[in-house]
């Protein structure tokens, strides 16, 4: 039993992205007191940087519709762009979507 719990609390500490973010450095950020892990990537030639946020932990249903804003934030607030509108695809355990970044972004 204890090495049942001990498998569950090593996995819900990890994230790893979907392929097309391999290489991209973790950056995990706290929002309403629940942990994102967020993945940019800005590829050479690419006219739009990716992202992708990865809840970290349990959540209950309730919580969704809270944990969706939190998750844009996050994706912003890490990457320094606004997310552009209509392009995140997932749900409230992942989000991937496509960033406008200005100059210096």
């Amino acid at each position: 039993m204890r090495l049942a719990l001990a498998l569950v609390v090593l996995l819900a500490a990890c994230a790893s992205p979907d392929r097309a973010f391999w290489g991209s450095e973790e950056q995990r950020i706290t929002i309403d007191g629940r942990a994102y892990a967020v993945f940019v990537r800005r590829t050479p030639g690419e006219s739009r940087p990716r992202v992708q946020v990865i809840r970290l932990g349990y959540a209950r249903r309730p919580e969704h519709p809270a944990i969706l804003i939190a998750m844009r934030q996050a994706a912003e607030q890490v990457s320094g762009c606004l997310l552009i509108e209509g392009s995140a695809e997932g749900d409230s355990g992942v989000m991937t979507a496509r960033l406008a970044c200005d100059a210096t972004g």
